[in-house]
């Protein structure tokens, strides 16, 4: 009963703070959160302040038409366009804040509709309502945050109502807030999780599309989908590796295909740690390509050096092939770039097999 219990309690955790999926998956998400927020921010403070002007306009050529609510639609769409402004020039640079940005939006949408009902405070509520039901389903985020964010709306706009409104009125309206206020967190807890577990999915199957499953590099797939945008993420140079391991065949008929997986797996690690694993990539069952941005190449080739030295410590042997290229105001020729790493990579393994330690084990 005790075990029963406790994993409740672990599931309804994982659903308020994590809207369903593990600790450790959310922290993953949280990039892809921020800038989904990003994006829906941008569409959504454009749409309202579209909304906001046009009823202002409206208000001002049709006399009767809510022309008391002018002057807080024109505030209210001002403020929309610096939310929108803020989108498109802070958060790129700083998409940490974008849940700042999030609160601002949602909470002015909470105040124009709390607003609105103030102006008309003989009429039961009818924006503010709205407002609370749609605002908590446009954006990601924590359940937990969004029941602190409505509970937090309802609070104040019965405090509101019930000082200022007459009291039928006011009854009405704090019913209907609460209530609705009920069906938003529930509705927002099972939109949450119906909308971050499609992002999970959706980051594990790209995952598995792009990723090596025995080493955790990148696959060639991926390789040949980024291969020729490397000229636009450097500024002064690009370095390539090839690297090709010696003995894998031999490994495998020696001591298993779990020993030969093994050396490939550390192999992969130990290029991973240098070249850092969005830069890693095995384009081959033995063949692994890296680059190095913007990098000295001859801290490159110390690196090497000791990478290659500490891989032979275990028994394992790479041949290393590089070439560097300057970025000039041409386009970098990423063909010829690895073709060429590759060729120093042939002429560095055939170096290694005329040694008589390693006669003719080749592949």
């Amino acid at each position: 009963m005790k075990k029963i219990r406790t994993k409740h309690i672990r599931t309804l955790k994982e659903l308020l703070f994590y809207a369903g999926v593990e600790k450790e998956e959310y922290d993953i998400l949280l990039p892809v959160i921020y800038e989904e927020n990003r994006v829906l921010l941008r569409v959504f403070s454009l749409l309202a302040s579209g909304m906001f002007f046009a009823l202002y306009l409206a208000s001002i050529c049709f006399g009767g038409f809510a022309s008391s609510n002018s002057s807080t639609y024109l505030f209210f769409g001002a403020e929309m366009v610096i939310l929108l402004i803020c989108a498109h020039l802070i958060l790129p640079k700083h998409p940490a804040i974008v849940m700042v940005l999030v609160y601002l939006f949602e909470i002015m949408l909470y105040t124009f509709g709390i607003h609105i009902s103030m102006l008309h405070a003989e009429m039961a509520a009818v924006s503010a309502v709205a407002f609370l039901l749609v605002t908590p389903l446009l954006f990601y985020d924590r359940p937990i945050r969004l029941f602190a964010l409505i509970a937090g709306v309802v609070a104040i706009f019965c405090l509101i109502v019930v000082h200022f409104k007459e009291p039928d009125v006011a009854e009405t309206d704090v019913w209907n807030m609460v209530t609705f206020g009920i069906v938003a967190f529930f509705s927002a807890v099972f939109t949450m999780r119906i909308k971050i577990r499609a992002l999970d999915q959706s980051r594990k199957v790209e995952f598995l599309s792009r990723t090596d499953l025995l080493t955790g590099t990148q696959n060639r797939n991926y390789y040949e989908s980024r291969l020729y945008e490397y000229p636009d993420l450097c500024t002064s140079n690009l370095i390539c590796v090839y690297g090709d391991v010696n003995g894998l065949h031999e490994m495998n008929n020696k001591s298993g295909h779990s020993a030969g997986d093994r050396m490939l797996y550390e192999i992969a690690e130990a290029l991973k740690q240098c070249f850092g694993p969005e830069h890693t990539y095995r384009v081959g069952g033995d063949e692994f390509i890296a680059f190095r941005i913007d990098a000295d190449p001859q801290k490159l080739f110390s690196e090497l050096d000791v990478m290659t030295q500490n891989l032979a410590k275990k028994g394992y042997h790479v041949s290393f092939g590089t070439s560097s290229r300057e970025k000039s105001q041409g386009t970098l020729n990423m063909d010829a770039l690895v073709r060429e790493a590759e060729d120093a990579m042939y002429a560095a393994k055939r170096d290694f097999y005329r040694q008589t330690q390693h006669d003719r084990r080749s592949r």
